[in-house]
């Protein structure tokens, strides 16, 4: 296999030199356009440089990449979104975990209700009563 170096140079290097010049077979041309973009074609042994098509183009990479990056941005829009989102419904269940808890609380009383007790705490001494009605008597002891 022989070695084969690129060519390259500025446009108007390779407009001086057009007529005279055929890549050979696999021969790589880099052309560096007035613009500062590269773009790379590979000769075939009998067409003329222009003639060439231009198989790497970093126009269309930068092009490519400004794509790339939109999709990236409504990448990461979509992942904040669901962030926001997943925080809220945690957020939301510890709310109702939270009442939840406060409706079993009163579930427990309201039972002692049904049983036709009522317990308090004393607030002086601090122990627990019945309230209670025996015989249409209003009665308060200890629990």
């Amino acid at each position: 296999m022989a070695a084969i170096r690129p060519c390259s140079g500025k446009t108007a290097d390779w407009k001086a030199v057009e007529d005279a010049l055929i890549l050979k077979d696999r021969e790589i041309g880099i052309e560096t356009t007035e613009t500062g973009k590269v773009l790379i074609r590979m000769g075939d042994g009998k067409n003329k440089f222009f003639d060439l098509p231009i198989i790497v183009n970093n126009a269309k990479y930068d092009e490519d990449l400004k794509t790339i990056e939109g999709y990236m941005e409504k990448v990461n829009k979509f992942s904040n979104t669901m962030t926001e989102s997943s925080n809220a419904a945690n957020k939301a269940a510890t709310t109702a975990n939270a009442a939840a808890q406060t409706a079993t609380a009163a579930a427990t009383a309201c039972e002692g209700i049904v049983d036709g007790l009522n317990t308090m705490v004393d607030t002086v001494t601090k122990k627990s009563c019945v309230l209670s009605v025996e015989d249409g008597i209003l009665t308060i002891r200890e629990a």
